[in-house]
């Protein structure tokens, strides 16, 4: 038929061509391509083509127990006013077990323990100076007036907080080892095991002989252990040492700690890259507890780890230090230790742990920005699920700071206060202060996302502090590509909630930011200091906003371009419909070109329908109508 078009065939598969298959004109007129098909338009004034945006949100029904932000329209909102889960968050999402609730990221310098406050923490002062490179020894003590007793080198001092006493403590040789019944300090060097009643005077009570020695007192006993060997400290001829309690089966072990337990006393020790935790039984038939066995494996670490240091607490936790961080463990009806996964790592180790309150205290070696000082872990708060079991973990964060780099290898409680005492080699032991406050201190949130990667617009920011408020307050945000960008400060007095102000950073939309929050200490009272009860982000959906696109598309057996061009065949329409349907049922995305005005983007058919009527004018044909299309652009996508 002169005039007439060739057909055009259409795929009726779907899958024959990428979903941006684009049309390209060759001779003859379209408007309009839909997934590589052409068309021609059939808008007039009953039928329009309209442009909208599309809905970024949509209906949520909250089926959680507690509601929560998730609740709530319009804003996305992400707040927290709890921070004893402690550090350890890199996201800030919502869990089964809602401990991103009461978590962080990492901090410095601040107290998160007391629930709905962070504050900071307590400063040290320098109060024995070390010039070796000896291992520090300090043990806590009180006659009346707190006190701690730290061992360097060859010299023994007593320490109140306001005055050092130097020791004669009977040996002249580097000190090994320190402990303490309460009353008397027992010091192990080379050459034998001294003691003597508070700041007085030492004399040699054992024999050592050796320089891997280390005592401990536990369970009403002096227990040393002396390279392979393990001895219980009664008996016999003194100063010669009685009769082994244990031998180690391979001579090159050696032990390096004590601890005690319900029923038993606890050594550890180390052969090679071998770590070995051993129980010794108590027999209680008697009016005094003796040992009745000895040697017993209660735990074995992983090959490579070793035990450096061991502290049992409260007859149900044991906390264990190792050349890769910290542990804790679980004492069993049968006395053995059933331990958790690494809490803290340090690749320095930990080499030292005390016990008070609910509380480990962990040497922190380099562990806090390079510099030394302790880590805290919460016996009392148990995350990844609520019972007690060597598979959960417990919160932590960083804690008392020296300010100095070095080995921490020694922590103890200062007398009967709850001040802590540690030690640094070759710096010194430092004392925690009774009432000054870190000049200033951190913490970082964990990274606010949403649950989700697209790209999210920070809008605002609010913070809660007290009322009055001493010191200040800084809130600052951190964005992915690790800038820091201050949003406000709350000074000393100032107001005690600072509300949607508004977040000049980041510029565009991210898929994440976290908070830094800065406490500062008063410039007034070196007692009182900044104060956080909570904080709280809104943003909003940052992708680029998709749009809908209706249009009605002429679908007729013949139709004529505005040239004047007739195109089609008997049955076009069919075929026409046939393959558009294919697109439409795979449900993947297609180019939309108009060809008018040369622009194309990617889309996805979210609805359509045929309506079949007479065509007015040229173009009456056997079978045709008006194809409607619902087309929603994917955003950030052009074709």
């Amino acid at each position: 038929m002169a005039g007439i078009v060739s057909r055009i065939p259409f795929a009726l598969s779907g899958r024959t061509t990428a979903a941006a298959t684009t049309f390209g004109l060759d001779g003859v007129q379209y408007h309009f391509a839909l997934g590589g098909m052409p068309w021609l338009s059939a808008i007039n004034d009953e039928r329009r083509m309209t442009r909208s945006g599309a809905p970024v949100r949509k209906e949520q029904v909250d089926q959680q127990t507690i509601p929560g932000e998730q609740s709530l329209a319009s804003w996305w909102l992400r707040s927290q006013s709890s921070f004893i889960g402690g550090a350890g968050v890199l996201y800030q999402d919502p869990s089964n077990d809602n401990q991103y609730a009461i978590r962080f990221h990492e901090s410095v310098g601040v107290n998160p323990w007391v629930n709905g406050r962070l504050t900071l923490l307590r400063t040290t002062a320098l109060r024995v100076a070390d010039g070796t490179a000896n291992p520090h020894h300090v043990v806590g003590w009180n006659d009346g007036t707190d006190r701690f007793w730290s061992a360097v080198g060859t010299a023994l001092k007593s320490d109140d907080g306001t005055t050092t006493t130097t020791i004669t403590w009977g040996g002249a040789n580097t000190i090994r080892s320190l402990t303490s019944d309460g009353t008397n300090y027992y010091a192990a060097d080379d050459v034998g095991i001294y003691s003597g009643a508070g700041n007085s005077a030492g004399a040699k009570l054992w024999d050592t002989g050796s320089v891997n020695v280390v005592i401990a007192w536990v369970k009403g006993r002096l227990m040393a252990a002396i390279d392979n060997k393990v001895y219980e400290l009664v008996g016999g001829t003194p100063p010669a040492l009685p009769t082994a309690k244990f031998t180690h089966l391979n001579p090159a072990f050696t032990f390096t700690c004590f601890a005690e337990g319900t029923n038993a006393i606890y050594a550890a020790g180390n052969a090679g890259s071998q770590g070995e935790i051993l129980k010794f039984g108590l027999d209680t038939s008697g009016s005094v507890p003796t040992l009745s066995s000895g040697g017993i494996l209660a735990a074995q670490l992983p090959r490579g780890e070793i035990v450096h240091a061991l502290t049992t607490y409260l007859g149900a936790f044991v906390g264990i230090g190792t050349n890769r961080g910290f542990r804790v463990g679980q004492i069993d009806d049968n006395g053995d230790i059933q331990y958790g996964p690494l809490l803290i790592e340090n690749s320095s180790g930990v080499k030292a742990i005390a016990a008070y309150d609910r509380f480990f205290f962990v040497a922190a070696t380099n562990g806090i920005e390079g510099s030394s000082g302790l880590y805290r872990v919460d016996l009392g708060q148990p995350l990844q699920g609520g019972d007690i079991s060597p598979s959960v973990r417990f919160a932590y964060a960083t804690d008392l700071q020296a300010h100095v780099a070095g080995e921490v290898t020694g922590v103890t409680n200062f007398g009967n206060s709850d001040r802590m005492v540690l030690a640094v080699a070759g710096q010194g032991a430092y004392l925690e202060s009774a009432s000054t406050l870190e000049p200033s201190g951190y913490l970082t949130t964990g990274r606010v996302r949403f649950n989700t990667l697209e790209p999210k617009i920070f809008k605002f920011a609010t913070v809660r502090t007290p009322s009055p408020l001493w010191g200040s307050v800084g809130v600052a945000v951190l964005d992915p590509g690790g800038g820091e960008t201050s949003i406000l400060t709350v000074s000393q007095g100032g107001s005690t909630t600072i509300e949607n102000v508004v977040m000049p950073a980041p510029s565009s939309a991210t898929e994440w930011v976290q908070l830094k929050l800065t406490l500062m200490r008063s410039g007034t009272d070196t007692t009182k200091g900044g104060e956080v009860n909570a904080w709280q982000l809104k943003a909003m959906p940052g992708a680029v906003r998709q749009r809908i696109i209706t249009v009605p598309l002429a679908c007729w057996d013949f139709e004529t371009t505005q040239s004047g061009q007739r195109v089609g065949y008997e049955g076009r329409t069919f075929d026409r419909l046939a393959a558009f349907e294919q697109i439409f049922a795979r449900g993947d995305a297609v180019a939309w070109q108009d060809l008018r005005n040369g622009t194309s983007d990617l889309v996805v058919i979210d609805d359509y329908r045929f309506e079949q009527a007479a065509q007015p004018g040229a173009n009456q044909s056997v079978y045709g109508g008006v194809l409607w299309v619902e087309l929603r652009t994917i955003a950030d996508v052009v074709v």
